[in-house]
């Protein structure tokens, strides 16, 4: 663990998500919070890891690293390019290509295992789970198809998940990959495990959500990517987290 950290503070808007499907919508209010541009590597799982945090610090939430991702694009600016995903991109450290572990995870419902799904009107594949902060559950989401690096095409800013994916990739006169014209401005990628294995920690089929980079057709090579299929009770070198300072927000549940 740095005997410093460098923080910038970030402003996180007031953010609202719904599923109109569920009957429910969520309201995270405007806060501050204490942001350090870098990542730190641990070696450790995200149980081990957690009781190391210095007092007074936290790691990200998945809402937290996608209102700086969103931040950057809202401004006409890059995320891929930007310096606060330098890890995961491997342009620091030596070219350490940094998987980030968030705070935010999802659990499979009781009645949901074994990769058990539903529809929307649209015929849009809908896993539902219940979404952690810690080992806290904070509310229900629908999380979209995410097999083969689905292009995100919507998000739930609440959770900083992905609310809506397409297939984004189709084959061009020689028979060569390429980006769909309709999502060739995209940034970001989505993998979903709808089916993971218990964690050892807690007894149920709990993972984190992760960000990374992803490869991708006609886009400079690579994307950001949010993945949700790993354990959080594994480890392995690349792993990254992003320190933060301040109080996690009061997220209101509201019935439609």
């Amino acid at each position: 663990m740095p005997e410093s950290i460098e923080l910038i503070e970030m402003r996180r808007d007031v953010v609202t998500s719904s599923y109109p499907d569920l009957r429910v919508s969520y309201r995270s209010p405007e806060y501050f919070f204490g942001y350090s541009p870098r990542l730190i590597r641990t070696n450790k799982n995200y149980y081990d890891f957690k009781s190391k945090i210095p007092e007074g610090l936290r790691v990200s939430t998945a809402a937290e690293e996608l209102a700086v991702q969103l931040g950057l694009e809202r401004a006409g600016q890059n995320p891929r390019k930007a310096s606060d995903f330098d890890d995961i991109f491997t342009r620091r450290n030596f070219g350490w290509h940094a998987i980030q572990r968030t705070e935010t995870g999802l659990r499979v419902p009781k009645g949901w295992e074994g990769g058990r799904y539903q529809t929307d009107a649209k015929g849009n594949i809908q896993y539902p789970r219940i979404v952690l902060i810690g080992d806290q559950e904070i509310g229900e989401a629908l999380v979209p198809c995410g097999g083969n690096w689905s292009i995100v095409i919507g998000w739930n800013e609440v959770f900083g998940i992905p609310i809506l994916t397409a297939d984004g990739f189709m084959l061009d006169a020689n028979y060569q990959t390429r980006v769909d014209n309709r999502y060739e401005k995209h940034t970001t990628h989505f993998d979903f495990n709808s089916n993971p294995p218990i964690d050892e920690k807690t007894g149920r089929q709990d993972v984190g959500v992760w960000r990374e980079n992803a490869f991708c057709y006609g886009v400079n090579n690579k994307c950001l990517s949010v993945s949700a299929g790993r354990l959080r009770s594994v480890a392995f070198p690349r792993i990254g987290v992003r320190l933060v300072q301040g109080p996690l927000p009061e997220i209101e549940k509201l019935v439609v």
